[in-house]
């Protein structure tokens, strides 16, 4: 079969070329690519091709309708538009040409194999037609002298119509051209029949305007007036079925004269099979036009020239341009702002090699941090006809991986510089991880000698580590919590471990971790502050009953001096204030045995009440109440603190005066922590007194009762104060910081 011939009208070279490949695969010989009208009318001079497949839009003085107007003045060629466009004004202007087809952009070889035959189809039909009209013409001429020859040919040119008219696939119809029964249907085949699903007999009932939709009557006077005037139109257009369905056909129309008689012929296309794979077409591209301009990513279409073919939206709000606009601008230009692509350029290594290659980038002018990745576009021949790059966000990564290598470095500063020992172990209790701090204290030389021990193997007794454990176990961490280790040469540290679970992202114990604070200095130091203070209480102890053996001796020769004088008076005023100093000293020197154990042993936790009640039972209240409304409230406090209340209570019975009738123990909770009261309903303190009222050795009787109260206080941070009205009673108050009191249940 003898290939037919096309002429490729299009003014872009890459598509062009593709349309031409694909043409030659569907089997067709291809005369030339013309790239504009003038060209166009040239070529079609020089070589009549079978079909023309013309784009709409050329480049040049001349558009595609107007080239085929100035081609089909001299040619009887059938042409096929090409469009991306589908403007009703272009298509009404290009229907005045008589296209046989009308294809949307972008195109499948299916599609422009199914146009192509139909339009040479249609064609050759028309061919077939004028030269058929053209007989019928040449034989009414002759009749009057070879009738009988005439009707013959008739005959046989009737069977021959006939036969055409019947088996024909297209819809045929043949109707009333003019007059009050135009569009009347006259003769109708049996496939216009079928797709419009009535009879032929029910459509000789009705006329061409009963099968269009109401929106396409308003034209029908305007098409007929076109075929009178003897043009013949086509296009697609929506009728009707019998059923109420609408559906697209394709239609040819012109005036066919027989016998005398002006009648229109038209042949329909049914076209809902192409509009449904149109309509697909049309879909596909708009959803992939929507995905990829709401992909976030930066995508752009490049040839082998370093040319913009296609960017989407991202790409275009980052460089600044509109979509349209990037379109023929060089990648390098535009991205990078170089008037050569970059040493880095992966485009550059993709067309030396044909693979695609991904590489990160900083980009200031797209201000940000990208995976840039390039992929090959072959052409149909398989030579690469450019790339797709993808820009990857990745600042917000970049940014994150910075500050967690600043955070980790950091980290690693701190854990190395810290004097404290960081440890982390696992669920079997071996060592996983430890700072310099804590290989020093153990005397190693390197976290690796440690790394993979038991953790239980630095123990002074591995006793301790069970015990640890089974505290993390019951409350889940340990603050401050008192362990021993054995170093390497053998010798003990002291220490102290805050310590806790470590867990996994969903919350499975990994093992313990924690710090370790060597306080085995301090533990000296206390040792030896300990026996210090024996020593100085027993020095003290030791001073104390030599110095009352003197007092003793010193009071037997007063009293001696008293009996042998004869008691003249200037000289009994001697020895009583001899006497009185002795007694004095007597009394200090036995208040001093009370408060020799001050700040030797460690605070701990004690009950008010508790204490008052017993500090209460050891006076003689006589007609006095001591009353207490301190439910469950413990401070921490130095042991003495009962001494601390004793004094309270004593100077109040012992300076209160006969009015005093209670001695009452409140609580009030404030922002700088929990406030005792002690008051009492006595003569109170004077102003003078108060200045001095805990100053060491101001009061009656040794003067150091209030100064040692605040001192054995302020071991752990409590203030005492005193603040009551004088002539209604003293009122002191204890102020026991946060963190320094709390309410246990009674047992």
């Amino acid at each position: 079969m003898e290939q037919r011939s096309i002429l490729i009208v299009e003014d872009e070279q890459i598509p062009a070329i593709d349309l031409r490949e694909t043409l030659i695969t569907l089997g067709y010989r291809v005369t030339g690519i013309a790239s504009s009208g003038e060209r166009a009318i040239e070529m079609a001079d020089e070589g009549i091709p079978d079909l023309i497949l013309m784009d709409i839009r050329l480049a040049g003085k001349l558009s595609g309708i107007e080239a085929a107007e100035q081609i089909l003045k001299h040619h009887t060629i059938p042409i096929i538009y090409l469009t991306a466009y589908a403007d009703p004004e272009l298509v009404e202007r290009a229907k005045r040409t008589r296209p046989y087809g009308y294809i949307i952009k972008p195109y499948d070889e299916r599609g422009i194999r199914t146009e192509i035959e139909i339009a040479l189809y249609k064609a050759e039909l028309d061919r077939k037609l004028e030269q058929e009209y053209a007989n019928l013409e040449q034989r009414v001429i002759d009749r009057t002298n070879e009738l009988t020859r005439i009707n013959a040919a008739l005959q046989k040119s009737e069977t021959r119509y006939r036969l055409l008219f019947e088996r024909s696939g297209e819809g045929i119809f043949i109707f009333e051209a003019q007059g009050k029964d135009q569009g009347r249907i006259v003769e109708v085949n049996n496939a216009g029949a079928a797709m419009h699903g009535y009879t032929s007999e029910e459509l000789l009932t009705m006329k061409i305007a009963d099968l269009e939709v109401a929106e396409n009557l308003t034209d029908t006077p305007a098409r007929f007036k076109e075929i009178l005037s003897g043009k013949w139109i086509g296009g697609v257009i929506n009728h009707k079925r019998k059923d109420g369905s609408v559906f697209p056909l394709d239609f040819h129309a012109g005036l066919l004269e027989l016998e005398g008689h002006t009648y229109v012929f038209s042949v329909m296309h049914d076209f809902s099979e192409q509009k449904r794979v149109h309509d697909e077409v049309v879909k596909a591209r708009d959803e992939w036009e929507r995905t990829f301009n709401a992909v976030p990513d930066l995508i752009s279409i490049i040839d082998k020239n370093f040319r913009i073919v296609r960017i989407n939206k991202a790409m275009a709000e980052r460089i600044g341009v509109s979509a349209e606009n990037a379109i023929g601008l060089r990648c390098y230009e535009s991205v990078h702002h170089t008037s050569n692509p970059p040493d880095i350029c992966p485009h550059q290594r993709l067309l030396a090699d044909g693979k695609p290659h991904t590489v990160d980038i900083h980009e200031d002018n797209l201000n940000g941090d990208f995976t840039l990745t390039v992929s090959p576009i072959l052409d149909p021949s398989g030579t690469i006809a450019g790339s797709v790059h993808v820009l990857h966000d990745i600042t917000l990564r970049k940014r994150a991986e910075d500050a967690l290598k600043e955070s980790e470095a950091n980290y690693r500063t701190i854990l190395e510089d810290m004097q404290d020992m960081f440890y982390r172990t696992d669920l079997q209790g071996k060592i996983t991880m430890l700072s310099p701090a804590g290989v020093r204290l153990a005397g190693y030389d390197s976290p690796d000698d440690l790394i993979g021990l038991d953790a239980a193997s630095v123990y002074a007794e591995p006793e301790e580590r069970k015990q640890l454990l089974s505290v993390l176990a019951e409350k889940g961490e340990v603050s401050d919590y008192p362990i021993t280790l054995k170093v390497r040469d053998g010798s003990l540290r002291y220490a102290t471990t805050s310590s806790h679970f470590y867990r996994d992202a969903h919350g499975k114990v990994l093992g313990v971790e924690g710090i370790i604070h060597d306080i085995t200095s301090l533990r000296q130091a206390e040792d030896t502050l300990r026996m210090v203070n024996k020593k100085l209480n027993l020095l003290s102890s030791i001073t104390r009953h030599d110095i009352r053996n003197q007092l003793m001796a010193l009071k037997t020769y007063i009293q001696l001096s008293e009996d042998s004088l004869g008691k003249p008076a200037h000289v009994m005023e001697f020895l009583k204030k001899q006497e009185k100093i002795s007694d004095n000293i007597e009394r200090q020197i036995n208040f001093t045995s009370d408060y020799e154990e001050m700040g030797v042993k460690s605070p701990a936790w004690q009950n008010i009440e508790a204490i008052v009640s017993r500090v209460a039972s050891e006076h003689l209240l006589r007609d006095t109440r001591v009353e207490t409304t301190c439910p469950d409230l413990e401070i921490f406090a130095d042991p003495l603190l009962e001494k601390v209340f004793y004094n309270l209570i004593d100077n109040a019975l012992r300076y209160g005066g006969e009015q005093m009738t209670v001695i009452r123990t409140t609580m009030q909770e404030s922002e700088g922590g929990m406030v005792i009261s002690v008051k009492d309903d006595g003569v109170g303190i004077s102003a003078e007194d108060k200045k001095h009222l805990f100053s060491r050795g101001f009061g009656h009787n040794t003067g150091l009762g209030l100064f040692l109260s605040r001192e054995i206080l302020s071991i752990t941070g409590i203030m005492i104060t005193e603040d009551g009205e004088p002539g209604k009673g003293a009122r002191f108050e204890i102020l026991v910081p946060k963190g320094g009191w709390r309410f246990t249940s009674k047992p």
